[in-house]
């Protein structure tokens, strides 16, 4: 249906020929915009077609299609009834009962299966933990000497420790208390949450933390300062919420001991509880 147009009235012949020539100049504008019952242009509509809630009528068939799910040679299918077979999907084109997919007289392929693509690199990944817990310095505490690093020991023997490691993975508690991981793949990742408490002999010493990694000359450290321990000398600072971060990056990292070392500004001593490892294996 074409909108109504909008035309001027011819009252005289004076000035008619430019009347008519704009009131079928505003005829054609709107037979422009009307759909074609031949197919020819201009047939298409270029903007929602609203019918107001009615139906529309006479629009000829429409096909859908039925979907039972994988082929079973023990049901009836009927026409339109769409099956998957061997990875590929088929419509019936026949009614048809035990008859395979792969018979083009009664079955149309749908969807044709792919071929098998090439293996991708699996990026599974194993999580695990564990508790390790020392027995050493509860009774007989590690003397900290000025500015110097001491390794923190680790004898595994404290109560609670326990291990949950990833499949392959024995042990992650290397010689002294340090964490071996030879037994992980590069690339694989660490959260260490270290507890230990530090009493230092002068009041506002300052405290530091680190790694330390690698051997020779690929060996280096990551370092953390802890603050300065200004309540009081003589009594016990403990150190046991935060969780450090290790990523095992080369080999230099994965086949060296990993050795967990405090340095304060003054004298003092340190009582190791131990560590508590979050490992993701790759």
């Amino acid at each position: 249906m074409t909108k109504k147009a909008s035309l001027k009235t011819i009252s005289s012949g004076f000035a008619s020929n430019t009347q008519l020539n704009s009131n079928f100049e505003a005829l054609n504008d709107k037979l422009e915009n009307t759909l074609s019952l031949d197919g020819s242009i201009p047939n298409a509509i270029n903007a929602d077609l609203d019918l107001n809630g009615n139906n529309l009528l006479n629009v000829g068939n429409l096909v859908t299609m039925f979907w039972r799910g994988e082929f079973d040679d023990t049901v009836s299918y009927k026409v339109n009834d769409g099956v998957l077979y061997n990875g590929s999907s088929y419509v019936c084109i026949k009614n048809s009962f035990g008859i395979l997919p792969t018979d083009e007289t009664y079955w149309d392929v749908f969807a044709q299966k792919g071929d098998t693509g090439d293996a991708g690199v699996s990026a599974t990944i194993h999580d695990g933990f564990a508790d390790y817990n020392d027995s050493s310095t509860a009774s007989t505490p590690v003397t900290l000497v000025e500015d110097v690093w001491t390794t923190l020991p680790n004898d595994g023997l404290g109560s609670f420790t326990q291990e949950q490691l990833p499949p392959g993975l024995s042990t992650l508690l290397g010689s002294g208390g340090s964490l071996d991981l030879t037994g992980l793949q590069v690339g694989s990742d660490l959260l260490i949450r270290p507890d230990f408490t530090v009493t230092p002999s002068a009041n506002n010493s300052a405290l530091a933390f680190r790694f330390s990694l690698g051997n020779g000359d690929g060996a280096y450290t990551l370092e953390q300062q802890l603050g300065r321990l200004d309540l009081g000398a003589g009594i016990p600072y403990r150190f046991a919420l935060q969780a450090l971060y290790i990523y095992v990056g080369d080999l230099n990292t994965r086949d060296n001991p990993v050795n967990l070392q405090i340095k304060l500004s003054g004298a003092g001593s340190v009582v190791n509880a131990g560590m508590a490892v979050k490992v993701y294996s790759k």
